[in-house]
């Protein structure tokens, strides 16, 4: 929790949605007389009214950024990616996350970066919840247990999206349409 974080004496804190939202309306209003432009902040994403954009004759990239740097300049936001942005950026790590974060028909337009610790609060006072893309919120332990697996510790980078072809081939099983990853082979080792 971003307190208990604070009280080790990190500079941290808690990011209210709506006031993120307000702020991006605001930007929209001031920038292009038209506070239509956004729809909604839903936890990273900031989606823009694309049918506001068009008939006000604006170009969505400029729109992208101004509301971007008005976001960007709150308290605990590390900053922000338009979705039109995210093919020409360099690759890093954080941008390599954002982009496997995208989802070309239900993601947001403009993915908003908290700092390290900060949390995107969204109404109600929930303590804590994963969701950003920094290394320390993205671990996820995977585990595997059953007749013939082997006990053991993998100290390798795995992926999520392992686990539906590592249970199809356990079970015999056709692998979903959908999946891209390889079954995990350590897991495999003499399961049935």
């Amino acid at each position: 929790a971003p307190e208990y974080i604070a009280e080790q004496g990190m500079k941290v804190g808690r990011i209210d949605s709506a006031k993120l939202q307000e702020i991006a309306v605001e930007a929209a209003e001031k920038a292009f007389g038209h506070g239509d432009l956004v729809v909604a902040f839903f936890r990273p994403y900031i989606y823009l009214n694309q049918n506001a954009i068009q008939r006000a004759g604006l170009n969505k990239a400029d729109v992208e950024t101004v509301i971007g740097d008005a976001v960007s300049a709150m308290p605990g936001i590390a900053r922000t990616i338009a979705r039109s942005q995210l093919s020409t950026l360099p690759e890093t790590s954080l941008l390599e996350r954002v982009r496997n974060n995208n989802h070309p028909d239900n993601s947001g337009d403009i993915y908003v970066v908290q700092h390290p610790f900060w949390y995107l609060q969204e109404g109600s006072a929930i303590s804590v919840m994963h969701g950003s893309p920094w290394s320390y919120d993205t671990h996820v332990p995977i585990i595997f247990a059953g007749p013939g697996i082997e006990r053991q510790t993998v100290n390798r980078l795995v992926h999520p999206v392992s686990v539906a072809p590592t249970l199809a081939t356990i079970l015999g099983t056709k692998v979903p349409s959908s999946a891209f990853a390889e079954p995990l082979t350590e897991v495999l080792g003499g399961a049935r």
